[in-house]
């Protein structure tokens, strides 16, 4: 019986059972995710070898979305699990920067995994609300100030790294252009990097051979800038899109 409980437990069967409890499932970029691990003993002793927790999105790739870790981290070093034996395991988990931001179009999860000898992983997952950071929502809130509102966002993987792209609708009538696109990456030494990109509208003779222009521009936006809030931000962002437009 004990050689058959073994052989069950190595395909997932009868083995234990992990569950992250998140305590604060909305949690802004630069903060920590909180909660407890529970863990429940199966059908026979089992030795974890550790518990790993640490986050994924999806990212568009041609015309498929590939699922992504961001990272993953051990929390809990090897223990041995009784059958039956229940056990809880507190967590805080980082959300450093660049984490995408759980916008329309774009999900961020938690996961848990248990590395244990000799049986399946029994991995379980939870849906996070990734908020911008303080310095981000300043940006962000600048682009609201000038009339642009958010229409969506698109996670990428370029040169070994994932990134965010946010797309903004322009204020009818202003600016010249059709949409406004965003990244915000952190910056050395501080603050954000910010590359800016628009849709131009063509005119002119331009117009009959197409009927927008990319225009793109990078942008350091200092932490001194970012402590005025919006509206300091509003009016460099303001004078940034009129050049490129």
């Amino acid at each position: 019986m004990g050689f058959l409980k073994r052989m069950m437990a190595a395909v997932g069967v009868g083995g234990a059972r992990v569950d992250a409890r998140v305590q604060n499932p909305a949690v802004r970029v630069g903060e920590s995710v909180s909660g407890v691990i529970l863990v429940e003993g199966g059908s026979i002793e089992q030795k974890i070898e550790r518990l790993n927790l640490g986050l994924a999105t999806r990212y568009k790739s041609d015309d498929t979305y590939v699922t992504h870790t961001l990272f993953t981290q051990p929390v809990v070093p090897g223990f041995t699990l009784q059958p039956g034996e229940r056990r809880e395991f507190p967590f805080q988990l980082p959300v450093p920067a660049g984490t995408p931001l759980t916008l329309r179009g774009t999900a961020v999860w938690l996961v848990t995994d248990a590395d244990i000898a000799g049986a399946a992983d029994p991995g379980d997952t939870d849906q996070l609300q990734i908020l911008p950071s303080r310095e981000m929502e300043a940006v962000i809130g600048a682009a609201e100030r000038l009339g642009f509102s958010l229409a969506g966002s698109e996670v990428e993987y370029h040169h070994g790294r994932i990134v965010q792209e946010l797309s903004f609708r322009p204020p009818y009538g202003q600016y010249r252009i059709q949409e406004l696109e965003m990244m915000m990456l952190p910056g050395a030494g501080g603050g954000l990097d910010v590359i800016l990109e628009v849709d131009r509208r063509a005119t002119g003779l331009a117009s009959l051979f197409t009927s927008e222009f990319e225009q793109r521009g990078r942008w350091h936006v200092p932490a001194s800038l970012l402590a005025g809030g919006p509206d300091a931000v509003a009016r460099e962002l303001g004078a940034r899109v009129q050049a490129l437009a």
